[in-house]
C-alpha cells in the first residue's frame, strides 16, 4: 500500500526531498533515506532493542546532536508518534538556511540514536566507506565479497530482531561518465535470496532508491523492481 503516493513526473530526491513511501508487510520502499527512521518507528517498538544492518554506498552517519537536542528532546517531541508529514516537517537551522530539513538522507540514523539511545543493539555495516563514522558507533563492517550469502548467518548469531536498511546505490559506482551498475543482477538476486532466508530474524526492512546516486530514476526503479520481485511482491511504480 502507498503511505505517500508518488507524484508524476517524479521530481528531485537528493538529500531532503521525499517522493514516495510504499509498504508491503514489514518492507518499506522509499526514494529517500531521510524517511527510513520513520518507517522503522512505524513498525517496531522503540522501547525494545533492535540490531541494525546497514547496506549502503554511504555510512549515512552525519551528526547533528545540538539540533536534535533542542528541536526534539528538549522540545518534548514524541518522535515515534509523529505522522509521516509531521516527521518530514521537522526543521533545523543550518548554514545558509534557517529552515532546513531536520531529517536528511545522511543523518537519520544518528538522529534516531540520539532520541532513543537504547534502540540500537549490534550495528553491522556494509558500505563503500563513503563518509565519516562517529568513534565506536559501528560494531563490524563487511566486504562486498562476503555479503550476498552471509546475511542470514550473521543475523542468526545475535539476539534481538534486526532492522535491515538497504540502499540501492550500494550496487552502483561513479565514473567520469556518471553512475554505473557495479554489482551484477546475479549478485543482487543472491543477496535477496539470503535476505529471504533471514526474514525470521528481521523486524523491518527499508529499501531506498536514491536515484541521484544510481544514475537517475530509470536505473534505480529497475533495480528496486528486481529486488522487490525477489522478496515476493511487485512495486507498483
Amino acid at each position: 500500500m502507498w503511505i505517500k503516493e508518488p507524484n508524476f513526473p517524479l521530481g528531485v530526491s537528493h538529500h531532503d526531498t521525499l517522493n514516495f513511501v510504499f509498504k508491503h508487510e514489514n518492507i518499506y520502499v522509499i526514494d529517500n533515506h531521510l524517511a527510513a527512521s520513520w518507517c522503522w518507528m512505524d513498525s517496531i517498538d522503540v522501547e525494545k532493542v533492535h540490531n541494525l544492518f546497514h547496506i549502503d554506498r554511504h555510512y549515512d552517519l552525519l551528526h547533528f546532536p545540538d539540533t536534535v537536542k533542542t528541536q526534539i528532546i528538549e522540545a518534548g517531541v514524541q518522535l515515534h508518534k509523529l505522522s509521516l508529514d509531521e516527521y518530514i516537517a521537522l526543521r533545523q537551522p543550518m548554514k545558509g538556511s534557517q529552515d532546513a530539513a531536520l531529517f536528511r538522507w545522511d543523518n537519520y540514523i544518528g538522529n534516531l540514536n540520539l532520541v532513543y539511545p537504547e534502540l540500537f543493539g549490534i550495528k553491522y555495516f556494509a558500505t563503500h566507506n563513503d563518509g565519516t563514522v562517529p568513534e565506536g558507533f559501528i560494531d563490524r563492517e563487511y566486504e562486498i565479497k562476503d555479503l550476498s550469502t552471509n546475511v542470514e548467518y550473521w543475523m542468526s548469531q545475535i539476539e534481538n530482531k534486526w532492522i535491515l536498511n538497504l540502499d540501492i546505490d550500494y550496487f552502483f559506482a561513479t565514473s567520469e561518465d556518471g553512475k554505473y551498475q557495479m554489482l551484477t543482477d546475479e549478485y543482487i538476486i543472491e543477496l535477496c535470496k539470503n535476505i529471504n532466508e533471514a526474514r525470521k530474524h528481521i523486524a523491518v526492512i527499508t529499501i531506498c532508491l536514491s536515484p541521484e546516486c544510481c544514475g537517475g530514476w530509470d536505473a534505480s526503479i529497475k533495480k528496486a523492481k528486481l529486488i522487490c520481485n525477489h522478496l515476493g511482491f511487485d512495486l507498483p511504480i
